[in-house]
């Protein structure tokens, strides 16, 4: 994704939640905006649909019961939510990641085996209709003894569109990242295949095999390194593996193996700084979610990030500027850390009180570094502004 935010002043103290975007089908698990005007969120379905944002935002109403709630406008919607104008069509299972190039070019991993390209410049082949609050009409109608009333449909009437390029794999791929600079695609699948492809082509350049899922992989913006988590999802068997390696890209070698570092920790989430010079991993599982900054080149640690999101990180993500990264997981709640001192600059959104409740699942920057959108377990996407 092209970097403009050099020519942008952030101020990440200043963040206002403008949108929160419902879409409850399922638990919404990717997001990527696509240039600055648009995003698109896909989910456990397999549906991906795309938003177009307004120029113009149409202010939300001030009723006496907003009026009455806390003064802090960033944990709650300052704006009307548009709705989705596209839907990419031909996934079946969950969507793992989504990745943007050029800011034109939307790229989708699933469950279903396989990575999909598709232009968001393109002709639609069709039209849809979505609900985007069925399933919260569905759960009140259930419950009849609850004394609650259906909210009113949300419609919404959607182009539909056919991806351009499909790269068929033979299990769930899990992990997905681009180069810095848009060249290359690494991915990673629960067979352990770890694979690297041309990214506008699609021509596969190197693969090699890990001993458990290649959960959460990275390439490093020289393309000469890739970070690459191992796990077997298993919690009380004997069999459980977990490893986290630096492999040399060329090679196929590993670098460094970071594996008794992070002795049994499930590392979900990895992200190269621009310049390369440090490499952020997150725990996932449902431990202790800790944030590690991590020198690429000889695989020692920097620095642990503090205060950790309680039951795991779900996704790490550099801001454009490269001084900043952003972290969300388990707790409900988004943090923005200066990478120079460690230290957390900003927290997002309210924790809801427990593990097992929806937690954000995925971040993403828009181009300019001013908005972050987070994918949310709970059916919706909320995007924030730094003003």
């Amino acid at each position: 994704m092209k970097n403009t935010a050099a020519n942008k002043s952030v101020n990440f103290e200043k963040a206002m939640l403008l949108w929160s975007f419902t879409w409850d089908a399922d638990w919404v698990s990717a997001v990527s905006f696509i240039g600055e005007k648009h995003f698109a969120a896909g989910n456990n379905l397999g549906e991906i649909l795309i938003w177009e944002l307004p120029e113009k935002p149409e202010p939300l109403g001030e009723s006496p019961s907003e009026k009455s709630k806390p003064a802090d406008k960033s944990e709650r919607p300052l704006y009307l939510s548009p709705k989705p104008v596209r839907q990419m069509v031909g996934h079946s299972n969950i969507i793992n990641r989504l990745l943007c190039a050029e800011n034109r070019w939307l790229i989708s991993a699933s469950n279903d085996h396989t990575v999909k390209y598709w232009d968001i410049e393109a002709k639609p082949s069709g039209m849809a209709k979505h609900v985007l609050n069925a399933r919260t009409i569905e759960d009140i109608n259930r419950n009849k003894n609850s004394g609650r009333k259906p909210p009113t449909p949300l419609e919404a009437e959607v182009q539909t569109q056919d991806a351009l390029k499909i790269i068929q794999g033979k299990e769930w791929i899990i992990g997905a990242s681009l180069s810095q600079d848009e060249t290359t695609l690494i991915t990673g699948d629960d067979a352990g295949q770890v694979v690297v492809y041309d990214r506008k082509t699609g021509a596969e350049k190197k693969r090699w095999q890990v001993k458990g899922w290649a959960f959460a992989v990275a390439i490093s913006p020289d393309l000469k390194q890739s970070l690459v988590s191992e796990r077997y999802p298993l919690v009380f068997d004997s069999g459980r593996h977990t490893a986290v390696k630096l492999w040399d890209v060329a090679t196929s070698t590993v670098q460094h193996d970071l594996s008794k570092e992070f002795k049994d920790m499930q590392i979900a989430s990895a992200a190269y700084s621009r310049d390369g010079k440090i490499l952020a991993l997150g725990r996932g599982g449902e431990g202790e979610g800790k944030i590690f900054l991590i020198d690429p080149s000889t695989g020692k640690k920097i620095r642990e990030l503090s205060p950790i999101h309680q039951y795991g990180v779900t996704d790490l993500c550099f801001h454009p500027d490269g001084k900043h990264l952003a972290s969300t997981g388990r707790d409900t709640v988004v943090r923005i850390w200066n990478i120079e001192d460690g230290k957390m600059i900003k927290e997002l959104g309210k924790p809801r009180g427990g593990q097992f409740k929806d937690w954000f699942h995925a971040l993403s920057f828009s181009p300019d570094g001013t908005r972050i959108a987070v994918a949310d377990m709970a059916g919706y996407i909320h995007l924030w502004e730094f003003r």
